[in-house]
């Protein structure tokens, strides 16, 4: 089937006139899930405009795969490293965040707009920090909708039966 696969994703992209380097397609832990590494000096082809040919191209080829595959599959396409790398931007802008809000005397922070699936792996990297005085939100709705990281005050607690004094 890998075999199959990789003369499906070859033919794509020599129908988008794109040529590729090297084609790497594994399958993960959980069925149906496949990573698909390319390879090509043309990635600005398939990434422009901030990724979304990139979001169209994996579409229609999830698609083409899951009907050879003859069951829903799921990809996760990486041309050249770009995802890896964008997402490793990401978390160092977060870990700038959140050592300003450590540093200032502000309780939270406003995020810049994500997309749901940005705002998914940034709730995930923080939530993995396992830091216990920061923890993320989001608030609004739709196109509003806006990532806040929280610093966790120490709350006052009151002993009114006064065992502890």
């Amino acid at each position: 089937m890998q075999n199959k696969m990789t003369a499906l994703v070859k033919e794509l992209f020599e129908k988008l006139n794109i040529s590729i380097d090297s084609i790497e397609i594994l399958e993960t832990e959980k069925p149906n899930i496949f990573n698909i590494k390319i390879k090509t000096e043309e990635s600005w082809i398939v990434i422009w405009p901030h990724g979304k040919n990139l979001d169209a191209i994996q579409n229609i080829l999830k698609l083409m795969l899951s009907k050879l595959v003859g069951e829903k599959i799921k990809i996760h396409l990486e041309i050249n490293d770009y995802i890896k790398t964008k997402d490793e931007r990401l978390f160092e802008f977060i870990e700038k965040e959140i050592n300003y809000l450590e540093r200032s005397g502000k309780k939270e922070l406003a995020l810049p707009f994500y997309s749901a699936y940005e705002r998914k792996k940034i709730h995930w990297y923080i939530h993995q920090m396992k830091e216990k005085w920061i923890f993320t939100k989001s608030r609004w709705e739709w196109k509003e909708r806006r990532l806040y990281i929280f610093k966790e005050t120490a709350k006052l607690t009151i002993d009114i039966d006064w065992d502890d004094i």
